[in-house]
């Protein structure tokens, strides 16, 4: 899994965890294990760039025995 930046126009950063990212008509989708997980208008975007940011993974916390 990634974590992509994607910079919008008007300044904001969406930060999106997917697995890659491609063109897809007029604008970028990003896929989780084949499933779309977001779209934006190509035209809306200045950048789109791996995040410096790793995605964090899920640790169970161990279970303490008395």
């Amino acid at each position: 899994m990634n974590v992509y930046d994607v910079w919008h126009v008007n300044g904001d950063v969406y930060e999106i965890e997917a697995d890659f990212y491609e063109r897809q008509g007029e604008g970028w989708a990003f896929y989780v294990t084949g499933e779309e997980v977001f779209r934006i208008s190509w035209l809306d975007v200045l950048f789109v760039g791996k995040s410096s940011i790793r995605p964090q993974r899920t640790v169970e916390p161990e279970q303490l025995w008395l």
